[in-house]
């Protein structure tokens, strides 16, 4: 018999390409049933419905993102390079995401802002703690004397992460990271701007 944790754990991880990919409305109970390999009672046995599936695989999803994301900003020593981390991460993220399908801030953004309530406040959620984390990144850099003074940490840090979303969304559209890599150019000039 299996642990539950373990059953939901994979139930979540082979969900969330499928969502990622054909998108939450499209995606049936019938695709997760087969990618899973269980039955539908044993999908309702550890969730309550589709919806609920949905949003723990997009909290696994954003989990292994950021988790990654942690890594490359913790190896960085100050704050500009913090933010030099983030855009070098992003660019390989373009091309081999660890989650199938793209970005699951970004299509989940777009798919749930009228239709999953649930969805829609998990990805503001996400999108907020995203957004406070490059702000500490820059306070931090601002206090250590790594980033002139006068950068308005919240003002850099929505913009920032507005640039990079945009950047990755027009990149996938178009089928290419040429857009990404010229933004990302872009992005590095402004951050030797505001560095000391």
């Amino acid at each position: 018999m299996r642990n539950p944790e373990t059953t939901k754990n994979l139930i979540v991880s082979k969900a969330i390409s499928i969502f990622n990919q054909k998108g939450y409305r499209a995606t049936s109970l019938s695709d997760i049933t087969k990618a899973t390999g269980m039955t539908k009672g044993a999908i309702y046995g550890n969730f309550e419905n589709k919806d609920a599936v949905a949003v723990a695989s997009f909290e696994y999803a954003i989990g292994r993102v950021l988790d990654d994301l942690r890594v490359h900003i913790k190896a960085a020593p100050t704050a500009p390079e913090k933010l030099k981390a983030i855009l070098n991460y992003y660019s390989k993220y373009i091309e081999n995401p660890p989650i199938a399908g793209g970005c699951p801030v970004i299509n989940t953004s777009v798919e749930a802002d009228d239709d999953h309530p649930m969805l829609r406040t998990r990805a503001v959620g996400t999108i907020a703690m995203i957004k406070g984390s490059l702000q500490q990144i820059i306070t931090r850099g601002l206090q250590e004397g790594q980033i002139r003074e006068g950068v308005d940490a919240h003002l850099y840090a929505s913009m920032f992460y507005s640039t990079i979303s945009g950047a990755i969304l027009i990149s996938r559209v178009e089928g290419n990271k040429q857009s990404f890599e010229l933004i990302r150019q872009g992005l590095e000039m402004q951050i030797n701007a505001i560095s000391k």
